[in-house]
């Protein structure tokens, strides 16, 4: 199935989600990935073509999505390891649906983290890198 097929993750597509070729704004909030408190974050907004894969935005701009290992020993993108977690903070209406694969893999975790390398924006996105994640996540 097509991504785009699958836009409009709140039921259908709603007033912010682009049209095919529209630029879209990505706000990053990244996190430096620390267990303890205290970490320290930064902000970055990225321009993107609507319908654009998260995870291959933030790659080509160089923001890290994983942690620890897994950053030299993902699946590249392929949905096979579940360590590109990000929370979509804001806008998670502007993306596709989860799938049953990718809910599985979260299923401990709130509704708005995501699998960067399944998830596509068609609409502005507030993206946080290194979220919380449960003791049960085993990939981070």
């Amino acid at each position: 199935m097509e991504p785009e097929a699958l836009a409009g993750g709140g039921g259908g597509k709603s007033s912010q989600v682009g049209g095919e070729g529209e630029t879209i704004t990505i706000t990053v909030v990244q996190n430096n990935g620390s267990r303890e408190g205290g970490s320290k974050t930064t902000t970055r907004i990225l321009r993107a073509k609507a319908g654009c894969n998260v995870r291959q935005v933030l790659t080509d701009n160089g923001i890290n999505v994983y942690q620890s290992v897994t950053r030299w020993t993902n699946c590249k993108g392929k949905q096979l390891c579940g360590t590109c977690i990000v929370n979509v903070s804001g806008g998670g209406e502007s993306t596709n649906r989860k799938s049953l694969d990718e809910a599985s893999t979260l299923r401990e975790n709130p509704d708005s983290y995501r699998l960067s390398c399944v998830t596509f924006a068609y609409g502005d996105v507030t993206v946080e890198t290194f979220p919380p994640v449960k003791a049960a996540q085993w990939t981070r």
